[in-house]
């Protein structure tokens, strides 16, 4: 067996034990604080959790792959190993290259699973928990393009809306009011029934004329999570809906920070994991000596623990408005510079 295969080995086994734990112990948190909403049914706990375990992913696979290198690392030194490797002829860096590669390879992993609907596994659990969060009961109200849009409530599961009304402008005149009781998402745009049109005319009789059809389609693109996230309701998109949004709302009188965030959060984020193992292994000493694995190990965690929870804090803040989106980034910018300058040192 290689010296890589056998490091790989030590580093995933424990990560997926840390990860199982944490897993868990998430679980049952959130079980015991929602347990009284979720419904009877076996079916939907089971669903319940299945949504619930890939959403806590956002929190328990950065921790759960520094974790696991930092038990990997003071076990190897610990128990010698390190030094076997090197009496072998095996550099450190070769040695310690297993964590860091395959924690950027987990991450990027998990950055692909951002682009599908995985991203949005927290508001279906939500929207399992006696029928809360599947819709939205806040007003909507925003301006596309020549028409100001007021929505009275959008549910974003089943991808309908209810009083939806649309007002159309050309400079400082209204052309028309479109008035619909209920609307659905459907084939990339929205289709409204029992539709009442009212058109305005200055020009010439009849200056107001008014129209029934049995349904409107309009809204193209504006996918319900879009919409949602235009509010104050949504708690982020996918990346894929998150540039769409952008690129829809780029030149619109919307303000997309909320969205921008969103983006470089699920682009970004990830890599904090990889960057604090670079930075665990560029000080995890080679001989066992001098090394207190208690200490070692206390250390690094209140460092993940701290630097995770002040960084999560940041992208909260920045996702609502109160400090720009760009401002984790620069954080994650300078946790990889020090960890790059640590473990190049390594040799």
């Amino acid at each position: 067996m290689s010296a890589n295969i056998y490091l790989a080995k030590l580093y995933l086994k424990n990560f997926f034990i840390t990860l199982l734990g944490l897993e868990l112990f998430f679980l049952l948190i959130d079980y015991l604080q929602n347990q009284k909403n979720i419904p009877d049914s076996a079916n939907l706990l089971v669903l319940y959790f299945y949504y619930q375990s890939f959403a806590a992913l956002k929190i328990t696979l950065s921790l759960s792959l520094v974790f696991g290198a930092l038990w990997s690392l003071a076990y190897l030194v610990r128990s010698n190993e390190m030094t076997a490797f090197e009496s072998i002829g095996l550099p450190k860096r070769k040695v310690l290259s297993p964590f860091v590669c395959l924690s950027f390879v987990v991450s990027i992993l998990y950055i692909g699973l951002n682009f599908t609907p995985v991203g949005y596994y927290y508001d279906e659990a939500r929207g399992i928990l006696g029928g809360q969060g599947g819709g939205r009961s806040g007003e909507l109200f925003f301006k596309y393009k020549n028409e100001f849009i007021y929505i009275k409530k959008l549910n974003t599961l089943s991808k309908t809306a209810e009083d939806m009304r649309i007002i159309g402008i050309e400079g400082k005149r209204v052309n028309y009011h479109v008035v619909a009781d209920f609307g659905k998402f459907e084939n990339d745009s929205w289709t409204l029934k029992n539709v009442k049109i009212i058109y305005l005319n200055n020009a010439h009789q009849p200056f107001i004329k008014e129209v029934q059809k049995a349904e409107v389609k309009t809204l193209d693109g504006f996918k319900p999570k879009i919409l949602d996230n235009i509010s104050n309701y949504g708690e982020g998109l996918n990346i894929v809906d998150a540039v769409n949004a952008i690129i829809l709302l780029k030149n619109q009188s919307i303000n997309t920070d909320k969205i921008k965030a969103s983006l470089l959060n699920a682009l970004f984020l990830p890599l904090f994991a990889p960057l604090t193992v670079m930075l665990i292994a560029g000080y995890t000493p080679t001989a066992a000596r001098s090394f207190i694995a208690s200490r070692f190990v206390a250390v690094w965690l209140f460092y993940t623990v701290a630097a995770w929870g002040v960084l999560t804090t940041l992208t909260k803040l920045t996702f609502y408005g109160a400090l720009s989106s760009y401002l984790p980034i620069f954080v994650l910018a300078g946790l990889g510079v020090a960890g790059y300058y640590v473990y190049r040192r390594v040799r």
